[in-house]
């Protein structure tokens, strides 16, 4: 049976359902609605790409040569 088939069969038992009037019928007819409901096929979306963008980096200076440090005497 393919999904289609048993859409129908439930749909032509909530029709006969609808004909009698008793409590029983109504929430039965309410249950196969939502089984209805779960079996229709949702779209999955797909997630977009996520683009990235690269910067490039800057090579570094050789440092500059460090100063002496120098004490004065007193």
């Amino acid at each position: 049976m393919t999904i289609e088939e048993i859409r129908n069969e439930l749909q032509e038992k909530i029709k006969e359902l609808e004909w009698r009037n008793n409590v029983r019928s109504l929430e039965l007819i309410e249950w196969l609605n939502s089984l209805l409901k779960k079996m229709e096929v949702k779209e999955v979306k797909k997630p977009e790409p996520i683009k990235v963008e690269v910067k490039e980096v800057e090579e570094e200076k050789p440092a500059a040569p460090k100063k002496k440090i120098i004490f004065k005497k007193k």
